[in-house]
């Protein structure tokens, strides 16, 4: 836990040191625990504030994960572009950048998978309004450098894939990232059949989404 010193933030500069505090404690707490076990007075604590000081930032501990997966996604953005250097890509090429990149940046799946679910549904107004502006902001810099690596991948085609991988990344990864007694069911005879490996299964289902996009 670090001993923060509370002189109260008066400029800008240190409100936003403020708020990296906020998130390093918050990840310094996920790789220890995860989102489950975490709460709001667990990330004051690591973090070196009081609750109120705390609440002066952020509303609740889903907002604290907004910004934190705000993050993670300038990092998987500022990665893609920094790997995709080539004008033109074979859909093979193509994924196997996108899945290198998807790897380095694993914790975005991981988060991405809990989005919906609570984070936006327990977020304030504002706080969410203001994560959606600034993922629209980073997801245009994303589709504008990806419409050059693809011959016809257009705008549209590129917005499209970008959706449609993401919902089912999400929904391989809640089947594969599982509990200890849910490995223990799959590995029974009657039910192997649902076993599956998310990386295996992502680049199978990404190649056929970018086929169907480029072949419409």
């Amino acid at each position: 836990m670090k001993k923060c010193n509370w002189t109260r933030a008066r400029s800008d500069e240190q409100k936003e040191q403020r708020i990296k505090e906020i998130i390093s404690a918050t990840e310094r707490l996920y790789r220890k625990v995860g989102y489950k076990n975490i709460t709001f007075v667990d990330i004051a604590k690591e973090a070196g504030f009081t609750r109120s000081n705390l609440y002066k930032y952020f509303k609740s501990k889903e907002e604290i994960f907004l910004e934190f997966l705000n993050n993670d996604f300038k990092n998987w953005k500022n990665d893609l572009i920094n790997n995709y250097k080539e004008s033109d890509y074979s859909v093979d090429e193509f994924i196997d950048v996108w899945i290198n990149v998807l790897e380095k940046n694993k914790r975005l799946t991981e988060l991405t998978s809990i989005l919906y679910l609570h984070l936006e549904k327990e977020a304030s107004y504002d706080s969410l309004l203001n994560f959606k502006q600034t993922f629209i902001i980073d997801l245009k810099q994303v589709v504008d450098h990806l419409t050059e690596k693809i011959k016809d991948f257009a705008v549209e085609k590129v917005t499209d894939f970008i959706y449609i991988q993401n919902v089912i990344g999400i929904g391989l990864y809640q089947m594969t990232d599982l509990s200890d007694n849910q490995f223990k069911i799959l590995e029974r005879p009657e039910f192997s059949h649902w076993k599956g490996e998310f990386k295996q299964k992502f680049i199978q289902s990404t190649k056929y989404i970018l086929e169907g996009l480029l072949n419409d």
